[in-house]
C-alpha cells in the first residue's frame, strides 16, 4: 500500500516536468530563426554578404530611394545624399543637414561611419570601389543598386525585397512594372517602329547603346537613331548636323526646374512656360525645321523627375503612348504615373511633368 502510494506521488511529480518539456520542444520547433546574413548579387555582379534584414542603410541616388520606398522598406533607410534630400516635400523624412554627401560620387565616409550604417547603397555610376575600401575598416557593406537601370529592374527590386525582408512588396512592384511593358511589346510586335532622338537636360546630350536611357527607349517601342553608335561616339554630346541627318520621327527632351541641383529632378513640376519654351527652342535650332519630328509637331518634354519614375518605366509608357496612340489604346500613362506616385510613393499625383499632355 505504502509502495503504491509512493509510486503514485512520483508519477504526479513527473507530469509537470513532462508537460513543460513538451511545451518547450513544441515552441522550439515552431520558431524558425531567420538567417542573420544574406548573400546577394548586386547590379555590377558583386556577391555581397549583408546583415539580414537590413535595418540601417544609407542610400545615394534618388532613384534608389524610390525603389526602396516602393517596396515598403523606406524605414530601413537612415540617411540619403543631398541630391535626394534637397526635395523637401518628397523626402521630408530626411534632413538636408544630415546627408551622406552631395551624391553618389561625392560621399562623406566619416558621416556614414558616424551614423552606424550597416550598408551603403549606391548606383554603378557612383564611387562604389572607393567606398568599399573606405568603409571596410568599419564593417560597413557596400551594395550597388542602379535605380535608373530599367534592364536590371527585376533583379534589383528582388534584391531590395530580400535584404529588407519586404519580398511581398517587391513582388507587387515587379508586377506593376511588368504589365505595361508586356502590353507594349505584344501590341507593337508587327508594327513598324518609330525612330527617336532623346536628349537629356543638357543640349545635344543623348543616349547610346548600353547607357541607362537605352532600355527606356527600347521598352517604349522606339528605335534610337544612335543605336548603331560606335565606342568613339560615346561622349554623350552629338553634333546637330548628325541629328538632322538621321532625321528622327520623334524628339523627347528632359527638363528640370532651375532651382534643382544639376542633373537632378524635383517633385514640383517644371512650369508650362518652361516646357513650351524648351520645345520652341528645339524647333528653332538651325536646320531642325527639316527634321520629321519638327515638321509633324512630334517634339515632347518630360521632367527629369517624372521620366525616371519606377526605373524609367514612367518615361517609357509616355513615350510609347505619344508614338503609338492608335496601337496602344489601352495604355494609360497618366494612370500608371498616378499609381506610381500615390500607391508606391505615398504622394499626391502632380500634373505638369509631361508635355503636351496625353490626349484622352
Amino acid at each position: 500500500m505504502r509502495k503504491g502510494l509512493l509510486k503514485f506521488i512520483a508519477v504526479l511529480m513527473l507530469v509537470p516536468i513532462l508537460i513543460l518539456s513538451g511545451c518547450g520542444k513544441d515552441k522550439t520547433e515552431k520558431q524558425v530563426e531567420k538567417p542573420k546574413t544574406i548573400t546577394l548579387v548586386d547590379n555590377v555582379g558583386r556577391k555581397v554578404e549583408l546583415p539580414h534584414p537590413v535595418k540601417k542603410a544609407v542610400v545615394a541616388n534618388r532613384y534608389n530611394s524610390e525603389l526602396i520606398r516602393a517596396c515598403g522598406a523606406i524605414d530601413g533607410v537612415i540617411a540619403v545624399d543631398m541630391g535626394t534630400a534637397q526635395d523637401r516635400e518628397y523626402w521630408k523624412k530626411f534632413d538636408p543637414k544630415n546627408t551622406i554627401g552631395k551624391g553618389a560620387t561625392d560621399l562623406n565616409y566619416e558621416k556614414i561611419a558616424q551614423l552606424g550604417a550597416e550598408v551603403l547603397i549606391l548606383p554603378a555610376n557612383g564611387s562604389y570601389k572607393e567606398a568599399e575600401k573606405k568603409l571596410e575598416p568599419f564593417g560597413i557593406k557596400v551594395f550597388v543598386i542602379s535605380g535608373y537601370d530599367t534592364g536590371d529592374f527585376k533583379n534589383q527590386v528582388t534584391n531590395i525585397g530580400k535584404m529588407f525582408d519586404k519580398e511581398k512588396g517587391a513582388e507587387k512592384f515587379i508586377k506593376y512594372f511588368n504589365e505595361p511593358i508586356e502590353y507594349i511589346k505584344t501590341a507593337l510586335k508587327d508594327v513598324k517602329k518609330k525612330t527617336v532622338y532623346f536628349e537629356s537636360t543638357t543640349e545635344y546630350n543623348t543616349s547610346f547603346p548600353g547607357d541607362y536611357y537605352a532600355n527606356m527607349i527600347n521598352y517604349s517601342g522606339g528605335v534610337n537613331i544612335f543605336e548603331d553608335a560606335t565606342k568613339d561616339m560615346h561622349g554623350k554630346k552629338v553634333d546637330s548636323e548628325e541629328v538632322i541627318k538621321r532625321n528622327p520621327d520623334f524628339i523627347f527632351k528632359n527638363v528640370t526646374p532651375d532651382k534643382a541641383i544639376k542633373g537632378t529632378g524635383l517633385y514640383e513640376a517644371p512650369s508650362k512656360e518652361l516646357m513650351e519654351k524648351t520645345i520652341e527652342n528645339i524647333k528653332k535650332r538651325p536646320g531642325w525645321d527639316e527634321i520629321k519630328a519638327v515638321k509633324n509637331n512630334n517634339v515632347y518634354t518630360m521632367s527629369q523627375f517624372g521620366h525616371g519614375g519606377a526605373s524609367k518605366l514612367i518615361g517609357a509608357v509616355y513615350m510609347a503612348k505619344w508614338m503609338y496612340p492608335e496601337q496602344l489604346k489601352d495604355l494609360d500613362p497618366d494612370e500608371i504615373y498616378r499609381q506610381w506616385l500615390e500607391d508606391f510613393q505615398g504622394f499626391k499625383n502632380l500634373k505638369g511633368h509631361f508635355y503636351p499632355e496625353i490626349k484622352k
